[in-house]
């Protein structure tokens, strides 16, 4: 018995303990959603006001090439205007065991006490054993003031022309 055969004997138990360290801790990341999943958690931010952010209506339908249309209801019943809208979509079969999930990011903004449809078509492979669904808001950004806005004027001192962009002139000066 040689050197080597002892550290052939040693790696081949320091790797036996990792598989089984391996094996047993894969148990504690599935989720019943898969591998590595976990339930989204809203931005700090977002979760102060996320109560008075509805998604009213939503309807997703597939088409050709897997081209997956989806159409959102969204009201801000907050105070805040709103962007980046995070809408996490669940599929379930006919029985209600979940299938799959896809998630829409959405970059439109909504002005504070309004509603907007917001749509989005993208190449999706959604799940075909898929019959019903659940969607969700999950985050958001609310809209802080620019920290800096630029202003742009004309120069009334020179009394110059500027153009509409349609071949017509504007008089600048008074």
């Amino acid at each position: 018995m040689t050197r080597q055969y002892w550290a052939n004997l040693v790696l081949c138990i320091v790797l036996a303990a990792l598989a089984i360290f391996s094996v047993t801790q894969v148990g504690s990341v599935l989720a019943p959603k898969g591998l590595f999943v976990c339930e989204p958690e809203p931005s700090q931010e977002a979760g102060k006001i996320l109560h008075d952010i509805q998604l009213a209506k939503f309807q997703i339908s597939e088409g050709m090439n897997n081209m997956v249309a989806a159409d959102f209801l969204i009201r801000n019943n907050s105070d805040h205007s709103i962007k980046n809208i995070t809408v996490l979509c669940e599929f379930m079969d006919e029985n209600g065991i979940y299938r799959d999930r896809h998630v829409w990011n959405l970059a439109e903004t909504i002005p504070a006490m309004h509603q907007a449809q917001l749509s989005s078509v993208s190449r999706r492979f959604v799940n075909s054993n898929a019959r019903a669904l659940q969607c969700g808001i999950t985050d958001f950004q609310p809209v802080k003031r620019p920290f800096f806005t630029l202003d742009r004027h004309l120069d009334d001192g020179y009394g110059g022309t500027m153009e509409t962009g349609h071949g017509e002139q504007i008089p600048t000066g008074h």
